[in-house]
């Protein structure tokens, strides 16, 4: 069962524009530079409605060298993952790396050296520790070489208790309609979306009551952006399944992006209900109070997806930074921007976002509270 993410999550060069233009009410002195950083970052501003997955994250891991380590980390059930997870590049020799997937379970390491290393996930609570070998070649090839790695993860199993193994057959899923479902796994981790969707139709017509197809179907509509196609999906899915953690976030999620936020906030706290360590919930969740004003409210959601996300949920860190501003309180806002920066050192618009810092940092005249983004 997938979880899906949001293009927003990345922010990137979109959100720091964002933070410009909340900055530059704060301190009017910041116009020009703004206007500058406008000229620079070009009319067009991407990110905002993209959804998140695309390969828009590369951890430089100055490790001398000049080649790539691209992988997807993949669910049990074989399809990629649909939130961010934990991810560390391990050598004997040179140390660790750390850093995060997308919300597609994609990652990139990159100026990676010859040597031994290891693809190392190991703090996630459902799912078994791994670590997949990356031999990288000595030769001295001038032109970048890219390994590329499929990261499958296993389910953690009970102290004394064989792994039980349950197919869709055995829940009653018709072999056809299970067929279609498989097919629809592999069409979205090859990027065809708009086959996703057929295939689920397919598997959904074959058995109206297949509660994984209809938030799988959610999940494919979110990723090509018809929100409203989502949204239906995702309602079907909680009519066979009230209850049921995947599509009660992934709908919050949907409603939150049509700027629905009293239904957001509705639809994330009865996934918080269903399971309350859901750093992604409570993310949404901060985010979601943010439009509807409730400032204290989100800082603690934000605090809270933190506190469960660990440094994979960073972004909660630029979130909070964007709260501050909001507020006006300049202090907090530069200490979640610097601790943003340190776990995400190589993000693309870094040196923007010490630019946002250093304008924090200078004294000038008060506005009017800005409205939030």
């Amino acid at each position: 069962m997938g979880v899906a993410g949001d293009g927003n999550a990345f922010f990137r060069l979109a959100d720091s524009w964002d933070l410009f233009k909340t900055t530059a009410m704060i301190k009017s002195h910041a116009r020009h530079l703004i206007f500058s950083l406008l000229i620079s970052l070009g009319v067009s501003v991407p990110a905002l409605a993209q959804i998140a997955g695309g390969m828009t994250e590369t951890t430089n891991t100055n490790l001398g060298g000049n080649n790539f380590i691209v992988g997807t980390v993949f669910w049990p059930s074989g399809r990629p993952i649909n939130v961010r997870m934990a991810i560390k590049l391990a050598s004997m020799t040179k140390g660790d790396i750390m850093a995060n997937t997308d919300d597609n379970g994609q990652f990139i390491f990159s100026k990676v050296g010859a040597g031994n290393y290891f693809i190392v996930i190991d703090g996630e609570q459902d799912f078994e520790p791994l670590a997949q070998a990356v031999d990288i070649s000595t030769s001295r090839n001038p032109v970048p070489q890219t390994y590329n790695v499929s990261v499958r993860l296993r389910d953690k199993t009970k102290s004394g208790m064989k792994p039980a193994v349950i197919d869709q057959a055995s829940l009653g899923i018709p072999k056809r309609a299970s067929e279609f479902f498989k097919k629809a796994g592999a069409l979205s981790a090859a990027g065809d979306h708009k086959g996703a969707v057929e295939q689920l139709e397919h598997a959904i017509a074959e058995y109206p009551g297949f509660f994984d197809a209809y938030n799988e179907l959610g999940v494919q509509y979110m990723q090509l952006n018809d929100l409203a196609k989502a949204d239906a999906a995702l309602q079907s899915a909680l009519k066979i399944k009230a209850n049921g953690f995947e599509p009660l976030v992934n709908r919050g999620i949907t409603l939150f992006r049509l700027k629905r936020y009293p239904d957001a906030e509705t639809s994330l706290r009865a996934a918080i209900a269903a399971k309350e360590q859901s750093a992604v919930a409570h993310y949404y969740l901060g985010r979601t109070q943010i439009g509807l004003e409730k400032y204290d409210a989100a800082e603690t959601e934000l605090n809270q997806a933190i506190k469960i996300g660990g440094d994979a949920m960073k972004e909660g860190h630029r979130m909070l930074a964007n709260l501050f501003i909001q507020k006006g309180d300049d202090r907090n806002a530069v200490k979640e921007l610097e601790i943003y920066l340190k776990l995400a050192p190589g993000a693309p618009d870094a040196a923007n976002l010490r630019k946002v810092i250093n304008q924090l940092k200078t004294p000038g005249p008060a506005s009017p509270k800005p409205r939030p983004l």
